[in-house]
């Protein structure tokens, strides 16, 4: 499908662009939201946004060669509960002068320029709070979320963006452990620093505590390479716990490069414990697919359980395992007609 990417200019959200690339979808145009013209970064306290190295984000929709579409961040946090608007698909569920809706207002403008958009790719990986929302207006407004990241294990991430050519440096340090010396350095000069200190403290590998901020200069769907020429730090606060600092880029500048292959990591689909569930689940439906062709269907509908396993008692409770109708054999069979059916078997 036709997508547009919710482009902050970090890692995420640029890797999880070629993962879409990887499974066919074609990128059209960019949107990114940033804080209002001179006004500071430290006072922008947004739940959803990546504000810093806003001042460079147009020189990576420049090396995507895509249009990009911005919109000054308006609202607030004004919901921060860990649901956001109307479960009913047919409300609104608008908030006024919630930071949500500036997202809501900046995709309808995509939209509305590109009407053949179908998906929204978004590089979130942790945040519950931000994936509520961004759900919440793509299907306000027909949207399909390509959100590839999301829950992978954070070390595998970080070294699969190394290794599939993403080059990305770090622009704003807040976390324990990080100082103003980290400033500029890429993931790969980083990588041992923070798999140390999420042993030493638990902070995230990737940055999803807050803990550091990155842009992107390089990664394979790039035409271009930024390149950074002028760059300045600025010191919030330095204190021994945990400094709080940032790159403000004074200028930049678009490099020729060589086409590179794209070749992200794409993961298994179940982990080692889920293919083995996997790998149990078809063993059993075949034994009782073979004992079915043997037996009359009230009996075939009375095979409890897996091959080597059998009920038992835990406490004052019985506990039987895999009692189910057969609807293989009578798909329209109505549900109420299926529970009575296993209780049924139970009873027997």
């Amino acid at each position: 499908m036709k997508y547009v990417a919710l482009l902050s200019g970090g890692k995420d959200s640029c890797y999880n662009l070629l993962h879409c690339y990887k499974n066919s979808h074609e990128l059209v145009a960019a949107a990114s939201l940033r804080p209002e013209p001179g006004r500071d970064l430290d006072e922008i306290d947004s739940y959803m946004y990546q504000t810093v190295g806003q001042d460079a984000i147009e020189y990576v929709a420049e090396a995507l060669d895509v249009p990009l579409y911005r919109r000054v961040i308006s609202g607030s946090a004004v919901d921060m509960t860990s649901e956001y608007g109307s479960r009913n698909a047919r409300k609104n569920g608008a908030l006024e002068g919630d930071e949500t809706e500036d997202l809501y207002i900046l995709l309808s403008t995509v939209k509305e320029a590109h009407p053949d958009i179908q998906g929204v790719s978004v590089g979130a990986i942790l945040s519950n709070y931000q994936r509520v929302r961004v759900e919440h207006v793509c299907r306000r407004l027909a949207l399909t979320p390509l959100c590839y990241l999301w829950q992978r294990d954070q070390a595998e991430l970080l070294n699969e963006m190394i290794e599939a050519g993403l080059e990305a440096v770090i622009i704003k340090v807040a976390g324990i452990g990080l100082t103003a010396d980290h400033l500029g350095k890429t993931l790969s000069q980083m990588s041992a620093t923070l798999l140390k200190l999420n042993s030493l403290y638990g902070s995230h590998i990737c940055g999803e505590g807050g803990e550091y901020e990155t842009l992107t200069l390089d990664c394979p769907l790039f035409r271009h390479k930024i390149r950074l020429v002028d760059t300045e730090t600025v010191v919030h606060s330095d204190s021994d716990f945990a400094t709080v600092a940032y790159l403000r880029i004074r200028s930049a500048t678009l490099e020729e490069k060589e086409e590179t292959t794209v070749r992200p990591v794409v993961p298994p689909l179940l982990e080692e414990n889920g293919d083995a569930l996997r790998e149990d689940i078809g063993q059993s439906l075949c034994s009782q697919q073979q004992v079915a062709e043997f037996l009359p269907y009230d009996q075939a509908a009375a095979v409890l359980y897996y091959p080597g396993t059998r009920g038992k008692q835990v406490g004052s409770w019985v506990v039987v395992p895999n009692v189910h109708g057969d609807l293989g054999r009578e798909p329209s069979v109505p549900v109420e007609d299926e529970v009575r059916q296993c209780f049924q078997i139970i009873e027997g």
